[in-house]
């Protein structure tokens, strides 16, 4: 990361890096929340590697750099979780986008799976899990913006090429894993772990469903950093 991006005040998407503009959320949220003061330095990103600073006040973003350009990365991360109950979801998107993953995909039910959305209830959750996934990349000075999909059946990502499912046992994380499948509380069935190409442990102890997502992704973005 650049200087001048970890030292923005703060960081915000934009549809155009060459006459950025503030939506009426990111404005509230850098003018009440983070009560920014005028002419401090914001960056400025379109979520496809262009970005800039810029000079805030409260009426408009004034660009005081060039244009910069940061190549998509070469390395494609994606963690598959299970929704969970409570708010356990929505802070394992939160910290994988932290983390550095790249594409999160939202499993539909599987076998074991405690919580399961309807049509309705899954649009709606899905739209508020993009939001974060957008708000956690500003957060973290994000560069190209994570996309989060769903919800997916397992059988669809399990046999993607690069996918490995987290299981008690599994093999460990190799440099060519790209997808880490992580079930529910109550773990994958045998007759869905029988469809996957490789596990992979992530340690002796139990985790919850979220930290074993966090955990896979550490895993990954360590070895996809050699």
């Amino acid at each position: 990361m650049t200087s001048s991006l970890r030292a923005s005040a703060a960081h915000v998407f934009v549809s155009d890096v060459n006459h950025p503009a503030l939506d009426d959320a990111d404005q509230h949220h850098l003018s009440r929340v983070l009560r920014l003061r005028d002419k401090e330095i914001v960056s400025v990103c379109d979520g496809f590697g262009q970005w800039r600073t810029c000079l805030y006040t409260k009426e408009e973003l004034v660009p005081d750099s060039d244009i910069f350009s940061a190549p998509e990365p070469a390395c494609q991360l994606t963690v598959a979780i299970v929704p969970v109950k409570g708010d356990r979801t929505e802070s394992a998107v939160e910290k994988l986008v932290e983390a550095g993953i790249h594409h999160i995909i939202i499993l539909s039910a599987t076998d074991h799976g405690v919580v399961r959305w309807d049509a309705r209830r899954a649009s709606h959750h899905i739209e508020r899990l993009e939001r974060i996934t957008r708000s956690s990349a500003m957060q973290s000075r994000r560069l190209w913006l994570p996309t989060l999909t769903g919800p997916v059946a397992f059988a669809d990502v399990v046999a993607r090429p690069g996918a490995v499912v987290a299981e008690p046992g599994g093999r460990a994380v190799h440099n060519d894993d790209r997808i880490m499948i992580i079930g529910p509380e109550g773990g994958f069935s045998a007759s869905e772990v029988a469809m996957a190409s490789a596990t992979v442990s992530l340690g002796d102890n139990i985790l919850r469903a979220d930290t074993a997502a966090i955990v896979g992704a550490t895993l990954m973005v360590a070895h996809g950093a050699r």
